[in-house]
């Protein structure tokens, strides 16, 4: 049973959720009272300064800093020995540094990635092509549900550069991106990809690099990076814990961090010295220390302390909080797909690659849409706006995730182009002709609880189910 008291904590420690049901925790996780309190108390309790001034109250916040990335490395079962830790705002800052700095060799490099990614992990392509590299987009074939051979998948040339030189010694470097859990539809894709590409490549024996997209995964599953060492990995700790909202971090393996080699610009902290009058400049060797510019987020980096705690506290483990919202979800499907209409027709249309049969396949994530007895569509829209008179809080649209939303949706690329050309823009429109352009998502969290469930499918039976 987890937690056996997990009711109470909710009702000591999640107050203001209270009568309401929150489903969107791939959106956001909540914090609990206790953490904004242990924060609260550490910030009253100590000075702290701006851990580049070099005073006391500077001295004890950069201890600070070291300690929780300790903390960080610790969590996916490394250290500092293999990982180094660059905090960023969030996932998307972590990717745009990424594709900013990336060795791109113009006409050799490519960028491969899948077509199940989030908006900030496609967006490298643009990094990438401009600095002369090709892109590939790796697409399910159509007809298939399941599967987790990355040799399968079909490369889609989306640029191709005419190759300017040769690769003698096998080293031009390139990169692919996928995640370890789908914002979409909360597919969990197999971590033995990361070893796999970084042995044998995508289409040439070139040297391939893996960024995995971390950020919808780490809320709710284990991640072991001495076991599956990616070499770029992201995240946005609000989705772990709530709080803070504008810190996430970039993990960079030692090995690769050669290949983070194009940054331009330098900012304050990232310089060991630099003549305003000459074009001289000489960076921190540390690579987090070149990488955070300015002066970092450091008491948001303190709050990444009591969140981990809170975690641990709660839960136990990452892999209790797994089995947790696996057996919820699986309940929660269950329950939406036994929904019937009296006529026997299904209520919930639902888009999964997997039958919810195992935990390291799927996530706590079910997205659908609702069918009235003729089989026409409700526009999540209107399923929002209902779900928010009864304190239902879900979310709507492709979640910008626009690839899945493609192929899950049955709408074709063409299509999609069409529809924007008209006027059509993502979370504004919800039915097309009659056929839904977004869907709706539920997402669980490590204090999601069977009342949830039970309230969520009552909502769909009140009103969306005719007799």
């Amino acid at each position: 049973m987890y937690p056996k008291n997990l009711k109470k904590i909710r009702k000591r420690e999640f107050v203001r959720i209270k009568d309401q049901v929150y489903l969107d925790f791939t959106g956001a996780s909540l914090y609990s009272e206790q953490q904004v309190k242990d924060l609260s108390k550490s910030l009253q309790q100590q000075l702290l300064g701006n851990p580049h001034s070099g005073n006391p109250s500077s001295d004890r916040m950069k201890r600070i800093v070291t300690e929780v990335r300790q903390m960080v490395l610790k969590h996916f079962n490394v250290t500092d020995d293999d990982y180094d830790v660059i905090f960023t705002s969030g996932t998307t800052a972590s990717l745009k540094m990424l594709a900013q700095s990336f060795n791109w060799i113009s006409g050799m490099s490519c960028y491969a990635y899948l077509e199940d990614n989030h908006t900030s992990v496609v967006g490298i392509r643009e990094a990438a092509t401009k600095s002369g590299a090709s892109a590939v987009c790796l697409q399910l074939p159509r007809d298939k549900t399941e599967m987790n051979e990355l040799k399968e998948y079909e490369r889609n040339v989306v640029k191709k550069m005419t190759r300017t030189g040769t690769d003698s010694n096998n080293q031009v470097p390139n990169l692919f991106a996928f995640p370890a859990q789908s914002n979409f539809s909360g597919r969990k894709y197999s971590l033995d990809w990361i070893s796999e590409v970084q042995d044998n490549g995508i289409n040439t024996c070139q040297k391939w690099y893996v960024v995995l997209d971390a950020a919808a995964f780490v809320p709710t599953s284990p991640l072991d990076l001495k076991k599956h060492s990616a070499d770029f990995v992201c995240m946005s700790f609000y989705k772990m814990f709530g709080l803070p909202t504008g810190t996430g971090a970039l993990l960079v393996r030692k090995e690769a961090e050669s290949v983070l080699n194009k940054k331009s610009y330098f900012g304050g902290g990232t310089t060991d010295m630099y003549v305003a009058s000459h074009s001289f400049v000489a960076m921190k060797s540390n690579l987090h220390e070149r990488f955070e510019e300015g002066t970092i987020g450091f008491l948001d980096i303190l709050a990444l302390k009591y969140g981990f705690q809170t975690l641990e506290r709660i839960t136990g483990s990452m892999q209790n909080i797994s089995d947790h919202v696996f057996s919820l979800v699986k309940r929660m499907l269950g329950e939406m797909q036994q929904l019937t209409h009296g006529n026997g027709k299904k209520v919930c249309e639902i888009y999964k690659y997997s039958n919810y049969d195992k935990s390291d396949e799927q996530g706590a994530v079910v997205p659908f849409n609702i069918l009235k007895d003729n089989g026409s569509y409700v526009g999540f829209i209107s399923v929002l706006t209902m779900a928010a008179l009864d304190g239902i809080h879900l979310r709507g649209g492709c979640f910008c995730n626009y690839g899945s939303c493609n192929r899950m949706l049955n709408m074709g690329e063409e299509k999609m182009i069409e529809m924007y050309r008209l006027g059509y823009k993502c979370g504004e429109v919800d039915l097309v002709g009659g056929l839904p352009v977004g869907a709706l998502r539920i997402s669980l969290g490590y204090m999601s609880t069977r009342d949830d469930v039970k309230a969520f499918v009552r909502f769909l039976s009140k009103n969306f189910v005719s007799p």
